[in-house]
């Protein structure tokens, strides 16, 4: 296998994931290999409130305010709806982290488009590499994501497990 030409970075705005990062700079001033650093925004079910017009409509549970147990329906009857969207809550935090890379770039004299995309992160970082022909993904030991990731698995780890080409984890 000659040197990799068309490399894929997940960052996330983890230490690791900067590292993954600068090891593809490395790589790509070193070889001449084209990077793209790719961020994904993890979508999150919401679900959506439903009104009622109907005075006997009480809160499912019967608690209206407890998170989750907000939507009036009559005997719980009809389907609750539910709504993807981007989680918003580190929105100012991807702003930030993107606006880091785009300096470390600069910094560095590289160029390198910077991605952004959403959906499940470890099948949207797999699907991206499959659509560029990448030979090679770069991607950090660990994320932002806490407990969560630690019950349902780590990225990296899934990534590592389902991607067409070669993975390089960057600790």
């Amino acid at each position: 296998m000659g040197p990799f030409k068309n490399i894929v970075i997940a960052y996330d705005g983890s230490q690791s994931s900067l590292k993954a990062v600068k090891m593809g700079i490395d790589m790509k001033k070193n070889t001449q290999a084209n990077i793209t650093i790719l961020h994904v925004l993890e979508e999150t079910p919401v679900n959506v409130p439903i009104e009622s017009t109907r005075p006997d409509a009480v809160p499912a549970g019967g608690m209206g305010g407890i998170d989750g147990l907000n939507i009036y329906t009559n005997n719980v009857k009809g389907q609750v709806p539910s709504q993807k969207h981007v989680a918003t809550r580190n929105h100012d935090g991807t702003e930030q982290s993107l606006n880091e890379i785009h300096a470390l770039l600069s910094q560095e004299r590289v160029e390198a488009p910077v991605e952004v995309l959403q959906g499940d992160p470890a099948k949207t970082i797999c699907n991206f590499a499959d659509t560029q022909e990448s030979d090679l993904i770069i991607i950090g030991s660990r994320g932002l994501g806490g407990l969560k990731k630690l019950i349902l698995g780590s990225v990296s780890d899934k990534v590592t497990n389902t991607a067409n080409c070669p993975v390089l984890i960057a600790k």
